[in-house]
C-alpha cells in the first residue's frame, strides 16, 4: 500500500468532514415533514383563463395562499394584527362621513418565482378603485360616483379613503381584504375606468374586467410554484432574491411563525372521491400531516385505529336548526314556535350524529357565552326539553290535544313536513330524529329529502316549506366584542325573515334561568348625531308596544342602528339585549345541535394537544382563536384548507420542537415584546398559570412576568376624551390609530423557573453535530501541522 503523506491526508480529512457536515445538514433538512393536504373536490384551473383575476367568478387566487390581507382581525377578540399595513387612522367628521388612512409597510415585494416588484399603495388603490367604481363595493358607505376623488394615494406607502357614510366596522371590511392587484398589471383597467361614468364603469366591469387574464404574482410568504387540474403547490419564498428581501421581511412581520420548521413546499391535492378516497390514503399510511374535511363516526373510528394518525376534536361554530315558516299558520304565533323549541330532546338527537345539544335560541354557543356582559346573558335562555311546558304553550295558542294528537282551533290536525337537503347526510339523519320526536309529541311529522339544487335554488329561497333544515343561526357569534362581525350582516336572517315588516316582540321575565312570563316596554335609542346630520335620517324606534305584554320590533331600524354602534358602547350592549330577547320570544330558528370541528393530523407533524391542556382551561378565547383561526378576518385569505392558520401563529411544530408560540408564552416575551399579538390572541395580560402549564407540558423553563395596572393608550385627539379598542366615534372630529389598544406595563421577574427534562430541538442537535465536526476538523489540522 502506498504511504500517504500529511499533504495528502489533510485534504482527505477536510473533504470527508465536509461530506459529513453536508450530510448532516441535508439529513436535518430532510427531516422536515411536508404537508400534502388532501382537499375534497376538484380544482377549476383552466390555463389562459382569468384564474388570477380577483373580480372573475371562480378565480383561483385563494389556493396558493399568497394574497395576504392588510391586517388580520380576530372575530374572537375584536383585535387587529397589522400585516401588509403597519398602521391606520380613522377620522370621523361631524357630517357623518369618515376618512380611513392606511400606512403600508416598506420592503414587501411581489414575487412570481423569477422576478420581483415593490408592493405599494398603488396596488391597494387599484384593487379598491376598480371594485368600488365598477362593482359598487361598499355602497352606500362609498358614493360610487365620487370614487375618483374619494380614493386617493398620498404617497407610495399611504392610501386614503373618504366614506360619505361612516360605520365603525369599515376598517374591518377594508383591512381584512387582500389586494392581489399589482398596479403595473392593472393600470390599463384603472386608466380606462377614469374616463367613464358609473353606468359605463358597471358595464365595463361585467364585460371586460371579469374577463381580463392577468399573470400570477404573489405577496408571500409563500408563492405558487406549480398548479394543475388536481393540485396546487406553494413554496416559501427565498430569504432574498437578487438582493431583494422576500422571506426576510415576512420573518419580521410574523416573527413567531413556524413555516420554517416544515418542508418549504405545501401541496393541496384535490380528491374527487371525497372522504372515502382520503380514508383509503390514510389506511395506506400516506404522509399528509393534516386533513380538514367532514367525517362520519365510523370513519373516525378507523382513523383512530390507524397508526400514525390522530383526531383533533374541539367545539365548533357550525349548527343545525329547523326553521318554521313564519308566514304559515300556526307557525306565525310566538307561542307555537316556542312550543316546538321545548319539544326537542336534543340529547337524543345528538346521539344520531357527532354533535352537542344546542338549546339556546340566541346565536351564541355556550363555549363563548361567558364573553358577554350579564345584562345580555340574562336573555341567554335555553328552551330545554319539557313536553309539559310545550303542551301549555300550544294550549295558550288555542290548540287542543285529543287521543294523542294536537288539533287546530278549526278541528284539523296539526302536521308538519320538514324539507331538507339530501346531500347533507348529517342534517337529514338528525332531522329524522326530530320528526320522530314531534310525531311522538302528537304532531305527525315527516321529512322530505330534496336534491341540493332544488332545495337551495327553489324550495328554501321561495319559502316553499312548512319547516326547513338549515344551518341555524347562519352565523354563530364568536365573542361579545366581535359580535358585530356577524350580526351586522343581514344575511343571517333575511333569507326568510322580511325585515321591512314588523315582527312580534316581548321581553322575558325569568326566575332561576327559566322564562316565567313576558312584558313589553318600548325601545327608542338615540343615534349619534353625526349619523343623522344628512338624509336618510335614522329612526331610533326599535320596539313599539301594543299593550303591556306584546309589541313589535322594527328589524330595519335595529340593523341600521346596530351598524353605527361602536363595539363596547352602551348602545351596542343595549341593542344586543334587544336581539337576544327577540330570539327568546319569536325563536326565528329552532336550535337543535352544534357540530364540533374535527381535523385529522399526524402526531409526527405536530402536537396541538398543548392547546387543550393549557389554553382551554386558562385562556379559552386563545384556544378557539388559534384552532379556528381561519374564521378570523384576513386569515381566511391565506388558509386554503391548509395548516397556514396555525403556522402563521406559530402554534405548531414537528416534535420534539417546541412551537414558537409556546416558547413566547413560557419565556414571557409574548407580553414584553409582542403585546399586540398577545391582545390579538386574547391574552393581553400575562398569566402565570398558563406559563407554568406550557412549561410543564414541554418540559422547558419559564419566566414569570408580573403586571401593573393596565394602562390604555391611544392616539385619539378630540375635544372630548374618548377611548375605544380600535375605532373611536364621537360627534366631533376624531382620529384613532391602530395603536388604540389596551397595553399593559410589564416587568420580567428576575427568577427563571426550570421544569425538568428540557427539550432540545432537532435544529439545535444538528447545530451541535456541526460544531463537533468543525472541532474535529480543527483538531486534525493542528495535529497534522505539529508533525
Amino acid at each position: 500500500m502506498p504511504k500517504l503523506n500529511k499533504n495528502t491526508i489533510l485534504p482527505v480529512i477536510i473533504i470527508a468532514a465536509v461530506i459529513i457536515l453536508y450530510s448532516s445538514i441535508t439529513a436535518h433538512a430532510q427531516q422536515k415533514p411536508q404537508f400534502v393536504i388532501p382537499t375534497w373536490g376538484t380544482l377549476l384551473y383552466v390555463p389562459g383563463s382569468p384564474v388570477w383575476n380577483p373580480y372573475a367568478p371562480g378565480n383561483d387566487i385563494w389556493w396558493p395562499t399568497s394574497a395576504p390581507p392588510l391586517a388580520f382581525w380576530s372575530v374572537f377578540t375584536g383585535q387587529p394584527l397589522p400585516i401588509l399595513a403597519k398602521n391606520w387612522t380613522v377620522e370621523v367628521l361631524p357630517n357623518g362621513s369618515g376618512i380611513l388612512t392606511i400606512y403600508l409597510r416598506h420592503d414587501i415585494y411581489w414575487f412570481n418565482g423569477s422576478a420581483t416588484m415593490p408592493f405599494t399603495a398603488w396596488d391597494v388603490y387599484a384593487y379598491f378603485y376598480i371594485g368600488m367604481k365598477a362593482f359598487g363595493w361598499y355602497v352606500p358607505f362609498i358614493n360610487q360616483s365620487l370614487v375618483d376623488e374619494d380614493v386617493r394615494v398620498l404617497n407610495n406607502y399611504t392610501i386614503q379613503f373618504l366614506f360619505q357614510k361612516w360605520a365603525p366596522y369599515i376598517p374591518y371590511w377594508i383591512l381584512t381584504s387582500n389586494t392581489p392587484t399589482p398596479y403595473s398589471v392593472w393600470k390599463p383597467i384603472v386608466d380606462a375606468l377614469k374616463t367613464m361614468n358609473v353606468t359605463q364603469a358597471i358595464e365595463f366591469g361585467s364585460t371586460n374586467i371579469t374577463k381580463f387574464v392577468p399573470p400570477y404574482w404573489g405577496l408571500g410568504p409563500y408563492y405558487m410554484t406549480s398548479i394543475g387540474s388536481n393540485f396546487v403547490a406553494y413554496t416559501l419564498e427565498p430569504l432574498y432574491f437578487n438582493g431583494i428581501p422576500l422571506l426576510a421581511t415576512w420573518l419580521k412581520i410574523l416573527p413567531w411563525e413556524s413555516w420554517t420548521y416544515y418542508d418549504p413546499t405545501i401541496i393541496n391535492k384535490f380528491i374527487p372521491g371525497g372522504t372515502a378516497s382520503i380514508l383509503t390514503m390514510i389506511e395506506a399510511h400516506q404522509n399528509m400531516g393534516y386533513i380538514s374535511v367532514g367525517w362520519t363516526a365510523q370513519q373516525l373510528k378507523i382513523i383512530n385505529s390507524t397508526p400514525g394518525y390522530a383526531v383533533l376534536w374541539y367545539p365548533g361554530f357550525w349548527s343545525f336548526g329547523i326553521a318554521l315558516n313564519p308566514y304559515v299558520y300556526p307557525f306565525n304565533l310566538p307561542q307555537v314556535r316556542q312550543a316546538f323549541c321545548y319539544a326537542v330532546n336534543r340529547t337524543e338527537v345528538s346521539l344520531s350524529w357527532i354533535s352537542s345539544p344546542a338549546p339556546y335560541p340566541a346565536p351564541v354557543t355556550p363555549n363563548v357565552a361567558f364573553t358577554f356582559p350579564a345584562s345580555v346573558l340574562k336573555y341567554y335562555i335555553p328552551c330545554t326539553y319539557n313536553l309539559t311546558y310545550a303542551s301549555d304553550l300550544l294550549k295558550s295558542a288555542g290548540l287542543t290535544y285529543k287521543n294523542g294528537q294536537w288539533y287546530l282551533p278549526n278541528g284539523t290536525s296539526l302536521t308538519i313536513l320538514i324539507s331538507g337537503p339530501s346531500g347533507w347526510t348529517y342534517f337529514m339523519t338528525q332531522g329524522e330524529v326530530v320528526a320522530e320526536e314531534w310525531s311522538a309529541f302528537g304532531v305527525p311529522t315527516k321529512e322530505l329529502s330534496l336534491d341540493l339544487s332544488t332545495y337551495f335554488g327553489t324550495i328554501w329561497p321561495h319559502l316553499e316549506w312548512e319547516a326547513a333544515e338549515i344551518q341555524a343561526p347562519e352565523f354563530l357569534v364568536h365573542s361579545y366584542e366581535s359580535a358585530w362581525t356577524y350580526l351586522s350582516s343581514q344575511s343571517w336572517i333575511t333569507t326568510f325573515i322580511n325585515i321591512s315588516k314588523p315582527w312580534p316582540f316581548a321581553w322575558p321575565t325569568t326566575s332561576n334561568g327559566k322564562i316565567t312570563g313576558w312584558y313589553c316596554s318600548p325601545v327608542t335609542v338615540t343615534v349619534p348625531s353625526m349619523y343623522n346630520s344628512t338624509p336618510p335620517y335614522l329612526n331610533g324606534t326599535i320596539v313599539t308596544c301594543v299593550n303591556s305584554t306584546f309589541g313589535y320590533i322594527n328589524l330595519t331600524n335595529w340593523f341600521n342602528t346596530y351598524d353605527v354602534s361602536t363595539p363596547g358602547s352602551n348602545l351596542y350592549e343595549y341593542l344586543t339585549e334587544v336581539l337576544f330577547a327577540w330570539y327568546d320570544y319569536y325563536v326565528p330558528v329552532i336550535p337543535i345541535v352544534y357540530y364540533p370541528y374535527i381535523k385529522v393530523y399526524q402526531p409526527s407533524y405536530m402536537d396541538p394537544l398543548w392547546l387543550y391542556k393549557c389554553a382551554l382551561p386558562y385562556a379559552s378565547i386563545m384556544f378557539y382563536n388559534i384552532l379556528d383561526a381561519h374564521e378570523n378576518g384576513g386569515q381566511w385569505n391565506v388558509w386554503a384548507g391548509s395548516p397556514r392558520e396555525w403556522l402563521d401563529l406559530g402554534a405548531i411544530a414537528p416534535p420534539p420542537n417546541v412551537p414558537p408560540l409556546a416558547q413566547l408564552i413560557a419565556n414571557g416575551s409574548l407580553w414584553t415584546k409582542y403585546p399586540q399579538f398577545a391582545a390579538y390572541l386574547g391574552i393581553p395580560n400575562p398569566d402565570p398559570s398558563l406559563q407554568q402549564c406550557v412549561a410543564s407540558y414541554f418540559h422547558i423553563p419559564y419566566t414569570p412576568v408580573s403586571t401593573t395596572t393596565p394602562v390604555t393608550t391611544t392616539s385619539t385627539t378630540t375635544s372630548t376624551v374618548t377611548t375605544t379598542a380600535v375605532s373611536t366615534v364621537t360627534s366631533t372630529v376624531t382620529t384613532t390609530a391602530v395603536s388604540t389598544v389596551t397595553s399593559t406595563a410589564t416587568t420580567t421577574a428576575v427568577s427563571t423557573v426550570t421544569v425538568t427534562k428540557p427539550v432540545i430541538s432537532t435544529a439545535l442537535i444538528a447545530g451541535i453535530v456541526i460544531i463537533v465536526i468543525v472541532i474535529a476538523i480543527v483538531a486534525a489540522i493542528i495535529t497534522l501541522r505539529r508533525r
